[in-house]
């Protein structure tokens, strides 16, 4: 069996164990399967979550480390090392392991969005909008909402800062997105209202307060 079949047949049986609603001990089950497919990533990196999960963080660093070694190419692997030095409050170091994410797959909406919150955190907001706008420019739909009704308040934030009304232009075109995408999520239109009141937009602001109480029909 070559190396492509083996990461198949390993793939398979893994996701064999973990669709088994009636195993219940499936964290043993998978570590039976990396004796058998010692080498295989995709095993490893499993194994590493449930580590985590239960408190194990050396275990679960160890493991992501082997399969950094045995496919140091692997993106997926680097923006799991990423979240895990969250976890370790390693602010520094999960950011340059979502950057080298990036760097191996430029389309990895994840590591964009993984990098805007930790320059969020930092009160970044330059930072945040250039992540963020990449992460939009992959995808503009629905699956995505977080990252567009996060770039407009990002971007809203920086105008107080920069007082560029072309950024608030800007800032439109996500809100307005946002709720088009989920029209029914409350959040998105009382931020779409309270954006309206900013850019004076008093009429629109007024018009969808009376549509999201109920005051008349539409």
């Amino acid at each position: 069996m070559n190396k492509k079949e083996n990461i198949s047949k390993a793939t398979e049986e893994l996701e064999k164990i973990t669709n088994d609603k009636s195993k219940k001990n499936k964290f043993d089950e998978i570590l039976k399967l990396e004796k058998k497919y010692p080498d295989d990533v995709g095993i490893l990196q499993v194994i590493s979550r449930n580590y985590l999960a239960i408190g194990k963080n050396t275990e679960a660093l160890n493991y992501l480390l082997k399969a950094k070694s045995l496919e140091p190419k692997n993106y997926s692997i680097y923006y799991n090392l990423g979240s895990l030095h969250q976890t370790f409050k390693k602010d520094d170091d999960a950011e340059e392991f979502f950057k080298q994410s990036i760097e191996l797959n430029k389309n990895f909406i994840n590591g964009y969005n993984a990098l805007a919150d930790l320059s969020l955190k930092k009160k970044n907001y330059a930072e945040t909008i250039k992540y963020l706008k990449a992460s939009v420019k992959i995808d503009f739909s629905i699956k995505n909402i977080n990252a567009i009704s996060i770039l407009a308040l990002a971007i809203v934030t920086n105008y107080f800062k920069t007082k560029n009304l072309i950024e608030l232009k800007d800032a439109g075109i996500y809100f307005k997105k946002a709720h088009e995408l989920d029209p029914s999520n409350d959040k998105i239109l009382k931020q779409l209202i309270s954006f309206y009141h900013l850019v004076g937009m008093k009429n629109e602001a007024v018009y969808l307060s009376k549509k999201r109480t109920g005051v008349f029909e539409i």
